[in-house]
């Protein structure tokens, strides 16, 4: 007997980092009630997006295997998630620019990667800069950010 076997795709690694983000966030923080708007979405959008593009980079490099992967991957995902040719054109303004952003806290010599990255993007969630009454968050987002990183990478290196 033959089972069927469904191709594993990085569309659908991004699916269960994202939920896994969003159930997490949710789960650690139930006590707080912290609602969960379109524009925060977006924001927890960009985590597991980053990190798979960051773990495509460190993987394959600047070359046109990159490029065609990251292609896919970012039209398949603006796609599902953003009907709308508009949607999908502002979450991509977003995302680039989000992308900026992180990006210059992201080498490997920074010792406060995790606490920077979640300062990040608590400035944006919240709507205000950070004064470090959402440590627990900073701290879950910026290692959420970086366990995911290394998923993706494994992932990679596994089926692709």
């Amino acid at each position: 007997m033959r089972f069927f076997s469904k191709k594993i795709t990085l569309a659908g690694f991004f699916d269960i980092s994202y939920n896994s983000l969003v159930i997490g966030f949710k789960d650690l923080f139930k006590d707080q009630q912290i609602p969960i708007n379109s524009e925060q979405e977006k924001e927890l959008l960009v985590i597991p997006m980053l990190a798979i593009i960051r773990a495509v980079l460190a993987t394959f490099g600047d070359t046109l295997t990159t490029k065609n992967i990251l292609g896919k991957f970012q039209q398949d995902i603006f796609n599902k998630y953003f009907k709308e040719a508009e949607e999908r054109n502002k979450f991509g303004e977003l995302f680039w620019k989000r992308c900026d952003e992180y990006s210059k806290i992201l080498n490997p010599e920074n010792k406060d990667l995790t606490i920077q990255f979640g300062q990040i993007f608590c400035n944006h969630f919240f709507g205000k800069e950070e004064d470090g009454s959402h440590l627990a968050i900073m701290m879950f987002i910026g290692g959420s950010f970086l366990n995911e990183m290394i998923k993706a990478k494994n992932f990679l290196k596994r089926y692709f």
